[in-house]
Formats: structure tokens, C-alpha cells, sequence
């Protein structure tokens, strides 16, 4: 796994996933050429990109490469509507997605190479918020943070949603599983289940 720290109109962390010589793009959200120029720099073949969700923050760059586009069926309208994605409220262009191969995703498994990536839905910042578990990482997008949690004040956001979120991701898997989120560091579920405020006030 490869984390790039992109630099958009906020930072945000893009994940390459792989597996032999292929390999999965996690919200690819600005600097385009900076994500082709390292996965050339690998010699991996693009099998498709996965979005956590649809704001602008974390689309900005989903044109890197001709491939399939992966995202809950729930986050379609924010991913077609300006005004739900923040590209109008924050000025920032993204690509059409009229013109992209947007594909559906829910409780599906997506396979790489000899691994599969687990889909699982994660709403509360988005109402299709997802998060992607590929081996011991799991991929929570602005979900689940270093000793926080996603906004819940953006359209489609929902409080309940995303605490009852946080609980099942911290639940379902083992304390040395490590979460990658969409800004910021990384972290570990034990570490969240011992030390994220949020966790403890709702479990």
C-alpha cells in the first residue's frame, strides 16, 4: 500500500492498493499528473478507482485513468450535483462524470490479483460513505479519524449514521488493523477504541 499526500484546495491522502502488478486507486482527489507519474514510476496496471465518497476533495483527479469508477449507489446524486459535492459552494472544478465509467458498488467484493477488497458502507459524513478493507488496512475516507471523526453538516449528512458507523468499524475488526483516513495520519483500531473521544462517549 502507497499512501500520496495530494495537495488540492485542502490536503487529502490518495491510497494505492496492490496486488502483483495491478492496482486500485482509493480517492485520487487532485495533482493528477503526480498520481500517474508514481504508478508509472511502479510499472502497476490501473484495474479501477475507489471512492470513499463524492466530495470534490476527493474527486478532483478521478480522470487520471480510463477505468471503472467505484462508488456506494446512495453518494450518485453528490457526485453529479455541484452544489452536494461542495464544487460550487468552494469554486473548485472536478471532472464530468458524465463522461467517466461510474459503476455501483454495495456490500460487494472487488478482487486484486490474488486479494479481494471488502465493501463496506459507512455512512454519516455522506449518506454513501464507504470504506474499503484490503488485508489488515482499511480505508475510511472522512469517515473515521486519528482521534476524531467526518463532519456531519454537509448535505446527506447524518450524526446517527456515522456513530453507529464508527462503533461497527471498531467492533468488526481486530485491534491491529490500521485505518487509513482521507486527511491526516493513520491510526490503529486499538488506538481508536482506547483514545478517540468520539468512540468512547458512544459505544
Amino acid at each position: 500500500m502507497h499512501k500520496l499526500s495530494l495537495q488540492g484546495f485542502m490536503d487529502i491522502n490518495c491510497y494505492i492498493i496492490e496486488d502483483g502488478h495491478s492496482c486500485y486507486i482509493v480517492d485520487p482527489g487532485a495533482e493528477k499528473n503526480q498520481i500517474v507519474s508514481f504508478i508509472s514510476s511502479l510499472g502497476l496496471e490501473v484495474l479501477g478507482i475507489l471512492l470513499t465518497h463524492a466530495h470534490v476533495d476527493h474527486i478532483g483527479a478521478i480522470d487520471c485513468y480510463p477505468v471503472p469508477i467505484y462508488l456506494h449507489k446512495e453518494e450518485l446524486p453528490i457526485l453529479y450535483d455541484a452544489t452536494l459535492n461542495g464544487g460550487a459552494i468552494y469554486g473548485i472544478p472536478f471532472p464530468d462524470p458524465h463522461q467517466l465509467d461510474i459503476r455501483i458498488i454495495d456490500g460487494d467484493i472487488l478482487f486484486l490479483g490474488s486479494q479481494s477488497i471488502r465493501v463496506l458502507h459507512t455512512p454519516g459524513h455522506t449518506i454513501g460513505s464507504t470504506s474499503y478493507i484490503f488485508g489488515e488496512d482499511i480505508f475510511t475516507g472522512d469517515t473515521l479519524f486519528k482521534g476524531s471523526v467526518g463532519r456531519c453538516d454537509f448535505p446527506t449528512g447524518d450524526i446517527e449514521m456515522i456513530r453507529q458507523s464508527i462503533i461497527n468499524i471498531l467492533k468488526a475488526f481486530p485491534d491491529n488493523y490500521s485505518i487509513h483516513p482521507g486527511h491526516g495520519e493513520s491510526s490503529k483500531v486499538a488506538e481508536e477504541k482506547q483514545l478517540n473521544p468520539y468512540y468512547l462517549m458512544w459505544k
